[in-house]
């Protein structure tokens, strides 16, 4: 099955905007100059569309990629330990109710048990395109950086009335 979510657009619309604003300029070289500078309209016309495309269309603009450091306040508990398997440290953030983090670490439950202390302070890394989240990264918790994990995950219960990412 094909997946259309997956297919790139953006090539299509550029060359289908360039080819719109060469005809958009080259039409008004004709009925607006008269057809004198039918080459300068083209390339002033491809350099704009490029410019603008690239602004707006494509992740070296200034609206994608923005990171940002947010820290929030986490409560955490230790899941059941099943023999022959990691630790799962659950991590619920305090301000904003259903909101969880699971992070399957011996070494990050170690750290927080040696705290001794149930509320943590948790430091993300918010990665934003155009001002909505494309991604996060627990990177500190407690001020322990770089645990070993084997694959954490993140996901609400209920129905939660706010995000920590708005």
């Amino acid at each position: 099955m094909l997946y259309l979510a997956y297919i790139d657009v953006r090539p299509v619309l550029y060359l289908g905007g360039l080819a719109l604003v060469l005809l958009l300029g080259l039409l008004f070289s004709v009925v607006v100059l008269e057809g004198a500078r039918k080459g300068r309209v083209a390339v002033a016309a491809t350099a704009v569309w490029t410019a603008l495309f690239t602004l707006f269309l494509t992740e070296y603009g200034p609206f994608v990629g923005q990171v940002a450091v947010i820290e929030h306040r986490l409560t955490w508990t230790k899941g059941a330990e099943v023999p022959g398997s990691t630790v799962v440290v659950e991590l619920s953030f305090t301000d904003h109710p259903g909101h969880h983090l699971w992070e399957p670490s011996a070494e990050l439950a170690a750290h927080l048990e040696a705290l001794g202390e149930s509320t943590v302070l948790g430091r993300f890394r918010v990665t934003r395109d155009y001002g909505r989240v494309r991604g996060y990264d627990l990177f500190e918790v407690a001020g322990l950086r770089g645990w070993a994990s084997e694959g954490a995950a993140g996901g609400t219960r209920g129905d939660p009335t706010s995000s920590p990412w708005d």
